[in-house]
């Protein structure tokens, strides 16, 4: 059970990776707004802020199920990758909600705190 749910996560990673790779086009694409408009966050970027917003504190995530599951991955030809807590049990239960992310990104910080950052 536990190796399924492993090949799960790797695939769920290999598609975030990959349709992480299309946003950067996209967004170029859209951020078109002429006439000074200002631009607002759309719905989606609103949950997802209003629901990992307690996650500000890494305390309640590993309070609510997240743990460090990779470590902060740099290379000298790409950016880092911040540190991933996943809670395994949303990984495992085959849905997507916005309002309850699987994983969670933290940027380490120099004073040895961590910042949010990031979800999935």
């Amino acid at each position: 059970m536990e190796s399924r749910n492993i090949v799960r996560f790797q695939r769920f990673l290999v598609g975030v990776l990959a349709a992480g790779s299309v946003w950067p086009a996209a967004a170029r694409a859209q951020s078109h707004h002429g006439d000074g408009q200002k631009r607002q966050p759309n719905a989606l970027v609103e949950v997802v802020r209003e629901s990992t917003e307690r996650f500000k504190d890494p305390a309640q995530a590993q309070a609510e199920g997240y743990g460090l599951m990779f470590g902060c991955v740099s290379g000298p030809d790409s950016g880092a990758m911040g540190l991933h807590f996943v809670n395994g049990a949303l990984v495992g239960d085959d849905q997507v909600d916005a309002t309850r992310p699987e994983i969670v990104i933290y940027e380490p910080l120099p004073n040895g705190r961590l910042r949010l950052i990031g979800a999935d």
